[in-house]
């Protein structure tokens, strides 16, 4: 989940770690709700590729993150989703759901 940051040097591996643990703490406790990703999102992601893949460059694993966001906003889950991949942000915005970049501040 954060070896990027580990491997651009941003966080050591124990740093990572801690992270990942207070993360899964985050779960257990409730302040996290994890859902599960449906056949509908795959498909939805497909669709999302097919419309913003090429001129936007959307990447799979970003369209599934969406994907479960928009299905999330239809149930009345999710308003806002955080993202700071420049294209998801982008898409995101275009697909009329709200997102807080934590790297714009």
């Amino acid at each position: 989940m954060f070896a990027g940051k580990v491997r651009a040097g941003v966080l050591t591996p124990v740093q990572a770690n801690e992270l990942v643990e207070r993360f899964k703490a985050d779960i257990a406790s409730g302040n996290i709700e994890v859902f599960a990703v449906t056949e509908f999102d795959f498909l939805q992601a497909e669709s999302l590729i097919a419309r913003y893949g090429f001129k936007q460059r959307l990447r799979s694993l970003d369209a599934l993150q969406l994907a479960v966001a928009l299905d999330l906003r239809e149930q009345g889950v999710v308003k806002t989703i955080v993202a700071a991949h420049k294209t998801l942000v982008e898409v995101t915005a275009l697909e009329g759901l709200s997102v807080l970049n934590p790297t714009a501040y």
